[in-house]
């Protein structure tokens, strides 16, 4: 076993038939008292499986990678994100609440909307009355309304509301809200679809009405470790409960109120209040931070005071305000500084060589780094934006394609991406879906096109065309793609087209590392099951983008630097300006405290005092309030 604080140790071999809160502030290596629980749990059990839950792909890899030299571990652990988790759910027992068997992910808002619409119009429906949208600046803004119902929809299933009088006491203002709800939930289901929100609820829905299913988990899985535990919504919540039922004590939640940043995602006190009462479990405070320098911890007491302590050994390390008048100067300071940086190359305090990867710029938004990239453009120097966990849309024509029509392979009721398959390939629309022989068809049509890269594009239909969905053979299936673009190179082409063949079998590659990926993961061998990874983004790369790296606080999560810039703090960006509740600012501190703790050794903290607004004119902004109270800590270089 790895050094353990004696506190850290204890945690790690208390016992097995307790459950256990972990308030674990930011670097005081909460993941590694949890993987070291898992792995005391497995040797000290004969054959006891543990269920260890995270909130991120990346998270679990991590989690993974640290127990791997444990011997037998991939038998006895399933290290997976909560949604990951109820996917498999409903997987095996979707059939039990009348689920179809190729159940498809409507994992986009838009897509969503047009099917809903579009039920309702083949029902010769009056959609404004029916949506009761009679303003007309509401009918010009059909689709704002309909946002706004698919985020009621998205709480709705947050919440696990599923009784008509609950879900209208929650919607009061809202004429047949529950019947309109009812109605869209028809739709996805008629389309063989359920959406990103319902992989929650139809997972519970299942451990509830069929106990002895959750049995069956309960008896596989003698232990449950839940990481990032404050940012559980009701449905997470309530489907771990389920879960884990009378049978599981051996339940152990970690986290830091101080970093629940996930409000607009329903996380509220379940890991503080709900899981005391549930549980009683035994609480544990780590706040000794191991991985900060004395600086850093002193700017993270500053904005959440009392919630580090300095370990004995760390470092001073340091941090800078700058003030800049506009966005501009502000990308011209913080590209000088990074170009400083790298010419110094080595400082006692940073291990190694001081390269662009240990650094990251974080921003509340995204839209807090035009000036910024503007200026590493002109001034030559590598990025990279750290992307979140869900699969990127393909850039080719035949990665595009690939994407759709695999989708209408896996569901030929799938018109919404039916559709923009449809388009791509330049086909009409047929007039019934549900065929099974649709892509046959097109790559007929589309061979004898004027489609770019034609015979590239049909072939590519025809091979999706003819994969066995139960067991498909994705190398042959890749190779044999890949042949036939690197035939069709030498045709003498013009550099465009050379140029779109290249990208194509560069997402070819990456669709065939996905499969690996899945593979080697255990995560099925269906073609169905490889789909709903991807929708999950259990099979994106694990290996970061080079050079420096963008971030917004979101995506920053879990993960560190030994250096870290924050930008654009100041008032109205951060704290943003819709944050004007108690409990919004609070999160937006919490985003702060995130943020700052990204930090191993040194922090740069900037903001303009000019930003440009929408509108095309200068407006001022004073220091974030997060801020203010540094500007006169002795400890701080101004």
């Amino acid at each position: 076993m790895i050094d353990l604080s004696n506190l850290q140790q204890e945690i790690v071999e208390y016992n097995l038939q307790t459950p256990i809160q972990i308030l674990a502030s930011a670097g005081s290596g909460k993941t590694r008292v949890l993987t070291e629980r898992i792995r005391y749990i497995l040797n000290n059990t004969k054959k006891d499986k543990v269920l260890a839950l995270t909130f991120t792909n990346q998270a679990a890899y991590e989690m993974q990678a640290r127990l791997a030299d444990f011997d037998g571990v991939e038998e006895r652990t399933w290290v997976s994100t909560i949604h990951s988790v109820a996917q498999t759910i409903i997987e095996s027992y979707g059939h039990t609440i009348g689920l179809p068997n190729d159940l498809h992910i409507y994992e986009r808002d838009q897509d969503r909307m047009e099917l809903f619409l579009q039920s309702l119009r083949d029902s010769n429906v009056d959609i404004d009355e029916y949506l009761n949208i009679n303003d007309p600046a509401e009918k010009r803004k059909r689709n704002q309304v309909m946002q706004g119902y698919m985020d009621d929809f998205a709480e709705i299933k947050r919440e696990l509301l599923t009784e008509r009088l609950e879900i209208e006491e929650r919607y009061p203002n809202k004429e047949r809200f529950y019947d309109i709800y009812q109605d869209y939930q028809q739709a996805l289901l008629n389309s063989g679809g359920i959406d990103f929100n319902d992989i929650l609820l139809k997972a519970h829905e299942i451990l509830n009405e069929h106990s002895n299913i959750a049995r069956t988990y309960q008896i596989m899985y003698k232990h449950v470790c839940v990481d990032e535990a404050q940012d559980l919504n009701k449905a997470q919540y309530e489907l771990i409960k389920i879960f884990c039922g009378e049978r599981i004590k051996s339940l152990l939640m970690v986290g830091d109120p101080n970093q629940m940043i996930y409000g607009f995602n329903g996380s509220k006190d379940y890991f503080e209040n709900d899981f005391l009462n549930d549980f009683n479990p035994k609480t544990f405070s780590l706040k000794e931070n191991y991985r900060s320098s004395k600086a850093v911890i002193n700017v993270a007491n500053t904005i959440k005071p009392n919630s580090q302590i300095n370990h004995e050994m760390a470092y001073e390390g340091g941090i800078t305000i700058q003030p800049c008048f506009n966005e501009s100067i502000e990308a011209n300071w913080l590209t000088n500084t990074i170009e400083y940086l790298i010419k110094l190359k080595s400082h006692k305090e940073i291990e190694g060589e001081i390269t662009l990867d240990k650094m990251v710029v974080i921003g509340r938004n995204k839209f807090v780094f035009k000036k910024l990239q503007e200026k590493l453009d002109e001034n030559n120097i590598m990025y990279h934006f750290n992307k979140g966990e869900r699969q990127a849309e393909p850039d080719s024509l035949f990665g595009k394609i690939l994407d759709y029509a695999m989708r209408l392979k896996l569901n030929s009721k799938d018109w919404i991406d039916g559709k923009k398959l449809c388009s791509l390939l330049q086909v009409a629309q047929p007039k019934q879906w549900n065929d099974e022989n649709l892509l046959d068809e097109w790559s007929n049509i589309v061979e004898l096109s004027d489609l770019p890269l034609a015979r590239v594009q049909a072939y590519l239909l025809q091979q999706i065309s003819n994969l066995n969905i139960e067991a498909p053979n994705i190398p042959l299936f890749c190779k044999n793609l890949r042949d036939n673009i690197e035939e069709y190179k030498t045709d003498g082409l013009s550099d465009p087209d050379i140029n779109e063949l290249d990208i194509s079998i560069q997402e070819l590659d990456e669709f065939r590392g996905r499969w690996t990926a899945f593979k080697a993961g255990g995560l099925g061998s269906s073609l169905k099951s490889f789909r709903n990874a991807m929708t999950l983004g259990k099979l994106d790369s694990k290996t970061q983008g080079k050079g420096l790296t963008l971030s917004t606080v979101h995506t920053m999560k879990g993960l560190e630097k030994d250096i870290v810039f924050l930008i654009g703090m100041c008032d109205g960006v951060f704290p943003d300006y819709r944050a004007t509740s108690p409990e919004k600012l609070n999160e937006e501190k919490n985003n702060a405290f995130v943020a700052v703790t990204r930090a191993k050794r040194w922090l740069y903290i900037s903001y303009p005092q000019n930003r440009m607004m929408p509108w095309g004119s200068d407006k001022y902004h004073q220091a974030s309030r997060f801020i203010s109270a540094l500007t006169t800590n002795p400890m701080i270089n101004k």
